[in-house]
């Protein structure tokens, strides 16, 4: 795949800065979220044409041709042709020249090809077609789409459905997960060739559509300490939960609390209670604010437990995270930011009271939060 960047760099970093319109999978790799799909591509303003075809290089030229075999999207600046200058130079074999998705954009009538995804089958090209013809409103429909391509011969291809499930929301993946495939699934979890980001993912799926015996696989991959499966705890014990929720939730708190657990792992169960909590948030309440007690409780994680209760403006443990203010082991600058953050924003009489007592003894830390909060709005 290539693909050409026109923006300043100081408009790159303040777009990085600014939050996420809508949260993607919380078991998701987070770099892959900021990537967009072929769908999203086909999206946006810039996409004035999407074209496919085969490329060469002719003997002596400079720049890559495409041989137009189907234009999904076309403007008239290339009416009635049948091979477009690319601009550029691409690699191509000349015996067997590789086809392309071409995304281009049109500036003062002149093609600009700014992406190009390689796709190695008429089934690829399907594909694409079929993804831009989904209806946007039904994105945890459209997933079962996506879900009998995730892992299509054509790495671009599964790739890119991967990349659907990475970009859609806590709830529209828990939606999904009862429609699917177990027996995909549990194939595709046992198999070693299985890339690894993807596992996370498959295990949570597994939990919304498998049975008893997926419920004992699961636990037996949350005892398993290798690294292919810590790596995704997270999705091994969100399948669980969906499977036996009180054993789940039980094993959640009983992580949360043992500081000798290694870090990673207990990461891995917060993002678990993060996915808890963007699919179910009524249904799963009680049992996120016992996890994120139990994380306050425990002290190393408090911070990100406080400020996921900021964030989901549940105050219901007010008196306890206000109360670690200035205590030891809760006196790091990181933490008082965390504690002033939510006394900032929580609703609670106790947390007005706290911060105009912040305000009389440290007035420079409650401005400096306060700024940092505008940027959140």
């Amino acid at each position: 795949m290539f693909r050409w960047k026109r923006f300043f760099l100081p408009l790159a970093i303040l777009a990085a800065l600014l939050p996420c319109p809508a949260p993607a999978c919380s078991l998701c790799g987070g770099a892959l979220q900021q990537s967009p799909t072929l769908r999203q591509e086909a999206a946006q303003p810039n996409a004035r044409m999407i074209l496919f075809g085969p490329i060469q290089n002719v003997r002596g030229a400079t720049s890559t041709e495409l041989t137009i075999e189907a234009a999904l999207r076309s403007d008239p600046v290339i009416a009635g042709k049948k091979v477009l200058d690319l601009g550029r130079y691409l690699p191509a074999d000349a015996k067997n020249p590789p086809r392309f998705l071409i995304f281009c954009d049109i500036i003062k009538d002149k093609v600009d090809a700014y992406r190009g995804v390689p796709i190695r089958s008429a089934e690829g090209l399907e594909y694409v077609k079929k993804a831009l013809a989904l209806n946007p409103k039904d994105a945890a429909g459209n997933l079962d789409f996506y879900f009998h391509y995730l892992e299509h011969p054509d790495k671009e291809i599964a790739f890119d459905a991967f990349l659907e499930f990475v970009r859609a929301n806590d709830q529209q993946i828990g939606q999904a997960s009862g429609k699917l495939s177990a027996e995909k699934l549990r194939g595709w979890l046992k198999d070693p060739q299985t890339p690894p980001e993807r596992l996370s993912l498959y295990a949570f799926l597994l939990g919304g559509c498998g049975g008893d015996a997926d419920a004992a696989f699961l636990t037996t991959q949350l005892k398993d300490d290798g690294e292919r499966t810590v790596n995704a705890y997270d999705g091994y014990l969100g399948g669980y939960i969906h499977l036996r929720p009180r054993e789940g939730w039980e094993t959640v708190v009983s992580v949360l609390r043992d500081g000798r657990k290694p870090l990673p792992v207990r990461l891995a169960v917060v993002r678990t209670v993060r996915m808890y909590h963007g699919w179910k948030p009524k249904e799963s309440r009680d049992d996120v604010l016992k996890s994120l007690a139990a994380m306050i409780g425990q002290g190393e994680l408090a911070d990100v437990a406080i400020e996921d209760l900021r964030r989901w403006q549940m105050w219901d443990l007010t008196p306890d995270v206000l109360g670690l203010y200035g205590k030891k082991g809760f006196d790091a600058p990181i933490m008082q930011r965390a504690i002033v953050r939510y006394g900032l924003s929580c609703t609670e009489e106790t947390a007005t009271k706290f911060i105009a007592e912040r305000r009389r003894s440290e007035p420079d830390l409650v401005k400096e939060v306060e700024d940092s909060l505008q940027f959140e709005k």
